[in-house]
């Protein structure tokens, strides 16, 4: 008998945090995007990337993305994706499968005495920290990622045509640093 409380009070812990059935929330209207959360619609525009967690990617590296009514597709440097996502609530949503090429990935070497950048890696952290991707935020030309935690993790600048497609138009956010005083 004294377990019947414990019980009850659990049992209202887990409907306050059950995700609702797809079918509780409201359909998109037609050519909406169900990655964004009420922005212009992203569906068919190109991006690249360009920091992950705050590191630049390399201006020698190629990341690209493009937003699709189902999935984001590009390329992860050396490898295509496509990365199946569905909606989550009203303002968010969640990457179901990833999927890539296994091709092996190249290690570049920009030129003398600078450092060597291994594609593979790059390609991995960038889908995996897709993967744990939960909303997005459209800010000027670039557009942001934030994991589930709402903490910032890839960024991306919007690529336009031309023959500088691949250039995005914008740097990545700078890093804030304390200000220095001289004397």
């Amino acid at each position: 008998m004294l377990l019947l409380p414990l019980l009850l009070s659990s049992v209202a812990v887990y409907a306050e945090t059950a995700t609702p059935p797809e079918s509780a929330v409201a359909p998109l209207p037609t050519g909406a995007c169900p990655l964004n959360s009420g922005g212009p619609s992203l569906l068919d525009t190109e991006w690249r990337l360009l920091s992950v967690y705050g590191n630049k990617v390399p201006s020698e590296l190629v990341i690209s993305m493009k937003v699709g009514e189902l999935a984001l597709t590009g390329s992860g440097g050396c490898n295509e994706y496509e990365a199946d996502f569905k909606r989550v609530g009203h303002t968010g949503f969640m990457i179901t499968e990833v999927d890539k090429g296994r091709a092996g990935c190249p290690i570049l070497r920009p030129g003398a005495g600078q450092q060597t950048i291994n594609v593979g890696d790059w390609e991995g952290a960038y889908l995996r920290t897709l993967q744990r991707a939960g909303s997005v935020e459209t800010i000027g030309n670039t557009l942001h990622f934030y994991n589930r935690s709402g903490e910032p993790s890839v960024v991306f600048g919007k690529k336009f045509g031309g023959t500088d497609a691949d250039s995005p138009a914008v740097e990545p956010p700078a890093e804030e640093k304390p200000a220095t005083t001289t004397n």
